[in-house]
């Protein structure tokens, strides 16, 4: 048998680290970025065209690079960041592996300029896919120029891979606002096909760049941390439990100055808020680790965004604690309210023959919010206060169906309903021929609501609900460019959305179909689940429409009149699947008549 085995070409060994390396046009700008701070620069430019798919250009005003050097950074592992083995266990740079410029001018073009202070002429450096270099002298200030066009142009396999423009411009404003924050002595600046997207100024503290990135309005909302002992000193800021997200999209965490993920340590974070976070929120999180560099191991993975500790349950331990520590110290533990009456003085009933025990008088809120009686004929329009109406079902007119009677519906099959009644402002029980049907009127709300945003972004556009007082929103960087990127689905949803300067939009109409609630949370929790769902083979108008139709629906504890039950239970049939949600949770649970007589031991 002839000799399987053979060594790789120095061309094709690059190619493949340049896979573990260069995820997409993101990790490139991440790589140049890091090298540009390596390099001592307090000034770095970043400007990308077609979301880096077309151009990437990194500028820096650091040391710079002689004409010898220029050359051998693009050898693999050739690196000034370590000499020798000691070096590897005390790492303090970015870099340190020597790949990163190899592995890209692999897969792409690469125009390198430096010059070094002194030096009359620069030099440039030109490689076209992993091909020899060439070069020759260039006028350029003291710094760094790396210029990488046509990404995996020589990788098609690879090159089909990469996302919509628009995915791949968020990416890069995600790196790039990650890594500003952590620098905030050093002016970065980040171009986008020719729009200046981030202008971040030096200025002397976290705070005030965190304020640059993230907005005045979230940091508005946020608590200082800060803990320190032997081991590791921690500082930042995490959020009020009011101001945590549907997502764990906004959870930054740096050791020694370095973004990294870290599941132990974000869970760490979340374990501080014990019992007062919302249901399903996730808090805002910026912390900054310092730990000696001996007790960390950053050369774990090709990417250096995981690390390992020599101690992490010590680690962990140190920074639960220290999250508690700045809950306990600021004013945001909850206070439980409850409107139960309070029963320890209401009179038992009379035994008979004797007098009646007094009736509770109800509150006049309470009484307009008092459920029908199951037990009772269904009452109609005339048994439903005034004014309460607010939810108007598909196909209606001025809140009159054209099947059945006034608080009367059908079930799918014609059978038919009556007798609608609301358990705990959170499901609706109806009877049914042979039994009763329990719906959950959040979950029936969203399957309605998905297949209208759905129809609407497809051939329509939604009539909207012009807003009496505008809501301006600060945005972070990555979901302004999501706003761009799909403007005219907004429009078409029926959001009237204004752009104003680099962070800020103004919102002044939504959807009519949307249920009443705070525009700035709806829309801010749209933004931040498109940002979170992955794509998958889902088309955006379907991403669109399963964020809107989570958020903007009747919720769990909203209380519902006669008119809107029937409404509401009425567009669930008429949905292509009224049976599930879009995610695949159920919205109907049937009980038959035959269960609940043999639950009761009834004979048949």
């Amino acid at each position: 048998m002839a000799d399987q085995i053979r060594v790789l070409s120095e061309k094709l060994a690059n190619m493949i680290a340049a896979g573990e390396v260069i995820e997409r046009p993101a990790s490139v700008v991440k790589e140049l970025v890091e090298n540009a701070i390596d390099a001592g620069g307090e000034r770095i430019s970043v400007e990308i065209k077609a979301g880096g798919k077309q151009l990437m250009r990194v500028m820096d005003d650091g040391g710079g690079m002689s004409r010898e050097d220029a050359v051998l950074a693009f050898e693999r592992h050739a690196t000034s960041k370590i000499a020798g083995e000691d070096d590897l266990y005390r790492i303090g740079t970015f870099g340190f592996r020597g790949e990163a410029l190899a592995s890209i001018a692999s897969v792409a073009r690469v125009d390198l300029t430096t010059n070094t202070k002194g030096e009359a002429a620069g030099t440039r450096v030109r490689i076209d896919g992993g091909s020899a270099p060439k070069v020759t002298d260039a006028g350029r200030a003291p710094g760094t120029t790396v210029a990488v066009s046509q990404l995996f142009y020589n990788v098609p396999a690879r090159r089909k891979f990469l996302r919509t423009t628009g995915t791949e411009t968020r990416h890069v404003v995600s790196v790039v606002s990650s890594i500003a924050m952590a620098y905030p002595a050093i002016a970065f600046t980040l171009t986008v096909d020719g729009r200046d997207t981030l202008s971040l100024p030096a200025v002397s503290n976290t705070y005030t760049r965190a304020q640059a990135v993230m907005g005045n309005t979230l940091m508005n909302q946020m608590i200082p941390v800060t803990f320190d002992d032997d081991l590791v000193k921690i500082h930042g800021f995490i959020s009020r439990p009011d101001a945590a997200r549907v997502s764990r999209t906004h959870q930054h965490l740096y050791i020694n100055l370095r973004p990294v993920s870290s599941r132990a340590l974000n869970r760490a974070v979340f374990e501080g808020y014990g019992s007062i976070l919302p249901k399903e929120r996730f808090p805002v999180s910026i912390v900054f680790l310092n730990i000696d560099l001996d007790q960390v191991d950053v050369n774990v993975h090709p990417a250096k965004r995981e690390v390992r500790f020599s101690d992490e349950s010590m680690v962990y331990e140190r920074l639960l604690r220290a999250i508690r520590l700045a809950l306990q110290n600021s004013d945001v533990v909850p206070v439980f309210e409850t409107d139960t009456p309070d029963i320890s003085g209401m009179a038992p009933a009379a035994a008979p023959g004797g007098e009646r025990a007094p009736e509770l008088e109800l509150d006049p809120a309470m009484a307009r919010r008092s459920q029908i009686d199951l037990f009772g004929p269904a009452r109609g329009n005339g048994g439903d206060p005034p004014g309460e109406w607010t939810y108007t079902p598909a196909g209606s007119e001025g809140g009159t169906r054209d099947e059945g009677e006034p608080g009367t519906v059908r079930e799918h099959g014609d059978a038919e309903m009556v007798s609608l009644w609301q358990l705990h402002n959170a499901y609706i029980l109806a009877q049914v021929k042979g039994g009763f049907m329990l719906i959950d009127q959040h979950a029936a709300h969203e399957r309605v609501l998905f297949e209208r945003a759905l129809k609407t972004l497809g051939d329509e556009s939604a009539p909207s609900r012009q807003l009496l007082f505008p809501v301006t929103l600060d945005l972070m960087a990555p979901q302004i460019a999501l706003v761009r990127e799909h403007f005219d689905h907004f429009a078409r949803l029926g959001f009237n959305v204004k752009l104003f300067g680099e962070k800020t939009v103004v919102v002044d109409a939504v959807p009519c179909m949307a249920s009443n609630q705070d525009v700035d949370t709806l829309f801010h929790r749209m933004i931040e689940n498109l940002q979170e769902m992955p794509e998958k083979n889902l088309k955006m108008e379907e991403r669109l429409a399963l964020t809107f139709s989570g958020h903007a629906g009747i919720r769990k504890g909203d209380p519902l009149s006669q008119q809107e039950m029937n409404g509401l239970v009425n567009d669930l049939f008429a949905t292509e699947m009224p049976y599930v949600t879009p995610r695949g949770r159920p919205t109907v649970v049937r009980m038959p008549l035959e269960e609940i007589e043999r639950r009761f031991n009834r004979p048949s």
